[in-house]
């Protein structure tokens, strides 16, 4: 049995996923600084969880997404469409840390950079899968 080759998949899908997890991490990372430099939010257990875990898991996934898109662009294509189809769960991964806990300046903002993710992610699986 031979491993399935996913179809091409066009460098803008690629790229724009790429950019679309790394804007979200960057603005993750902005609001934690944030709301860490606030006395009323600092020592709060929500922002707590993005700074202990849920943002150190993003940024291990960002450099990985990276990595993947190096490799695609020498013809290695599995790489991504396996992070992209994980991605595509991002919101669902990150149940329960709540996006408002920078306050609602920030929680808007991360709502639309989170969905701009999981919609790139899906383009760049829809396409490795043909559909």
């Amino acid at each position: 049995m031979t491993p399935e080759v996913p179809n091409e998949v066009p460098p803008m899908f690629v790229e724009r996923f790429a950019k679309a997890f790394a804007d979200f991490v960057n603005e993750v990372t902005k609001a934690v600084i944030e709301a860490a430099g606030d006395p009323a939010l600092s020592s709060t257990p929500a922002l707590l969880g993005w700074q202990t875990r849920a943002l150190p898991l993003l940024e291990q996934e960002d450099a990985a997404i990276q990595n993947g898109v190096a490799r695609y662009k020498i013809g290695e294509t599995k790489t991504i469409v396996n992070l992209a189809d994980e991605a595509r769960g991002l919101a669902k991964n990150l149940d329960g840390f709540s996006l408002d806990f920078a306050g609602p300046k920030y929680a808007e903002n991360l709502d639309r950079l989170e969905t701009a993710v999981v919609v790139a992610a899906y383009q760049v699986s829809a396409a490795a899968r043909g559909h």
